[in-house]
């Protein structure tokens, strides 16, 4: 089964089974490397935010993400929202999980 992930700022600490892992994954595209008081190295990596829209290096640093910290979800296809006026790109993820 095919799920579509993008970053989120909501948990839900009851989540169990799928929705856990689903919600692991919005959790590592929602924030930025450091800012996980016990996991400093999950999340994307603040250079690639503050820089030029880069798809190829946010793609990069998304699937390293998943391999290390959210390895049942295998990627799919990555699509992304520009904002060009903020500079912005927002990940909106195909992903299935790994049985």
């Amino acid at each position: 089964m095919i799920y579509i992930l993008e970053p989120q700022n909501i948990v839900n600490l009851k989540a169990t089974g799928v929705e856990r892992i689903l919600q692991n994954g919005r959790n590592i595209l929602s924030v930025i490397i450091g800012e996980v008081v016990l996991a400093r190295g999950i999340g994307i990596d603040g250079n690639i935010v503050d820089s030029p829209l880069n798809r190829s290096a946010t793609l990069m640093n998304i699937q390293t993400q998943f391999k290390k910290y959210e390895p049942r979800l295998k990627v799919h296809k990555v699509t992304y929202i520009t904002d060009h006026q903020n500079g912005t790109l927002k990940p909106i993820m195909e992903v299935s999980i790994v049985e």
